[in-house]
């Protein structure tokens, strides 16, 4: 694959009218935060070979506080000769100073600093914490290469440099796949929501070592052959929201309503016509009623897309590849890169769907051997080590959206319906949460329902797999919840609701929960058993 930047991108002037994003340089975090000023030496990429000797002078220091390890390479095969700077880059040559009491002793972190790759944003980055800090979303590409490097060598900015000496092929076909570009899902959108004319997608989502958005060349140029069968040749980076003009049918999100002129509801003008002359116009009422829409055409008055800004706002809440996950609630940890898949976090205590990874339980715990790592701080691996043994609930971290489709059903769950087993979900009397309280829940979970919820609080949230299940009466529900969301388990029911066994015959309904959900036929029973 070769990699252009956004500045050489000319087809965007044809597709959306001259309005192309241009990447600038970021000077601050979505915090806020402002960068802080560092000169970067870059590693250079981790040799194919070397002796045992050359690797162990690129760990000597690094062990003196990394005293042990899960998979001294991340690699399981002893014949893999690296070096801890090899993959991080850092400095190996500082030592651990005699006496250091951990992070608090000054002298412990004036080495830390020295050793380590410090970030440009140490605030949103949670620094010197090791952990994924949550909602992290393109903070990646605000920070430098080499920080992503040393976080996580496999991260697609930095892994040519770290591992393509030996995965170069791997990496290659990694960045072109669907997981990485999204772009099924892009192209599904921009053409069902009629803001690009093609069924082929023309947009994926990639990014240069720096971050800047690139396009994805393929690695052959395709004949007609190949076209017909869906092969594409190029993919392009979606431009910002701002810059896309609709293109779309959807106006429910504008004020339509009573007062209709031939500028948009919400702005005001003076009467030129009629018995009002030289009266100021009222404004729109925002939604009393939504009877009408606004009267523009397409692309007229600034308006933007309303399903490119979603789309963005998934990429964000939804990541995939490129990014690591939200790191917010039992379901969403997990890295970015090759490591979002390979590397496993604790996400899932249901043995159906994490395996032997379960007993580690779903709040991304580290339960690595080495000592530096906090043990009861979210957002760690749960070891040092690539694994190709990738239990169904890491897939699921991403997906798990749509919420009614992808690998849910396969699992046999689908989206809550907020009704089954509503009394225990549901607070007795209605909240009023004020407009922070509703912030806090719809950081990390945009269903409007949420606030409102039980589930609301992440604690609640996180159990309701075991103290839900045992007194549910209508539905189960997955011990995931990615986005915040709550699964319920899809049952072989009678035309009535009733719950059917295996051979169709009526489960009765006063029997103890776990007899009534055991005898009943679940969706998984069919597609994964």
């Amino acid at each position: 694959m070769t990699v252009s930047t956004l500045r050489q991108l000319t087809f965007a002037a044809l597709v959306f009218a001259g309005l192309g994003a241009v990447p600038v340089e970021v000077a601050q975090a979505a915090s806020g935060e402002k960068a802080v000023a560092r000169d970067y030496e870059p590693a250079p990429p981790a040799p194919r070979q070397q002796s045992p000797e050359q690797a162990d002078a690129k760990s000597a220091g690094c062990v003196t506080c990394h005293t042990d390890t899960d998979a001294k390479t991340m690699h399981d095969n002893p014949a893999v000769t690296l070096g801890c700077t090899d993959c991080h880059g850092g400095d190996a040559g500082v030592k651990r100073p005699p006496g250091g009491d951990g992070i608090v002793d000054k002298n412990y972190l004036a080495a830390l600093e020295e050793a380590h790759v410090l970030p440009r944003y140490p605030d949103s980055w949670s620094w010197p914490d090791s952990g994924n800090p949550e909602h992290t979303y393109t903070l990646l590409n605000k920070d430098s290469p080499e920080f992503a490097r040393f976080v996580n060598p496999s991260d697609y900015r930095v892994v040519r440099e770290a591992c393509g000496a030996c995965h170069l092929p791997v990496i290659e076909a990694a960045e072109r796949s669907l997981m990485a570009t999204t772009a099924m899902f892009w192209q599904g959108a921009s053409y069902n929501n009629g803001i690009l004319p093609y069924k082929r997608p023309i947009l994926g989502e990639a990014y240069t070592r720096e971050g800047e958005a690139a396009i994805i060349k393929g690695p052959v140029e395709p004949n007609e052959n190949m076209k017909g069968k869906g092969v594409v040749d190029t993919l392009y980076p979606m431009p910002a929201y701002e810059t896309v003009p609709p293109g779309d049918v959807f106006r429910i999100f504008e004020r339509g309503g009573r007062i209709i002129v031939n500028l948009f509801p919400e702005t005001a003008q003076v009467n030129a016509i009629g018995p009002n002359l030289g009266t100021i116009q009222v404004l729109e009422e925002p939604g009393r009623p939504d009877i009408r829409q606004s009267n523009r055409g397409p692309g007229t008055g600034n308006r933007i897309s309303i399903p490119v800004l979603n789309l963005h706002k998934t990429r964000l809440n939804d990541p995939l590849m490129w990014f690591l996950g939200t790191n917010d609630q039992p379901g969403d940890y997990r890295s970015s890169g090759c490591a979002s898949c390979h590397v496993v976090y604790a996400n899932d205590r249901d043995p159906r769907h994490s395996a032997q990874y379960a007993k580690f339980g779903h709040s991304g715990k580290s339960q690595s051997v080495d000592p530096t790592i906090p043990k009861d701080e979210s957002g760690h691996p749960l070891e040092h080590k690539f694994t190709s043994a990738i239990p169904t609930s890491q897939c699921m971290s991403c997906h798990m959206h749509q919420p009614n489709i992808f690998l849910n059903s396969m699992l046999g769950y689908t989206m809550w319906d907020y009704e089954s087993d509503a009394p225990l979900m549901w607070p007795e009397e209605q909240q009023y949460p004020d407009f922070s309280e509703q912030l806090e829940v719809i950081n990390r979970n945009p269903e409007e329902a949420a606030y409102k919820g039980k589930w609301a609080d992440v604690e609640f949230l996180s159990e309701v797999h075991t103290e839900i299940n045992p007194k549910a009466r209508d539905t189960q529900f997955g011990d995931y919840h990615g986005h915040g969301w709550n699964f319920r388990a899809v049952f072989k029911r009678s035309r009535d609701g009733t719950l059917l066994d295996a051979e169709g015959k009526p489960v009765p309904d006063d029997l103890p929960t776990k007899e009534k959900f055991d005898r009943a036929v679940h969706m998984r029973d069919i597609h994964a058993e």
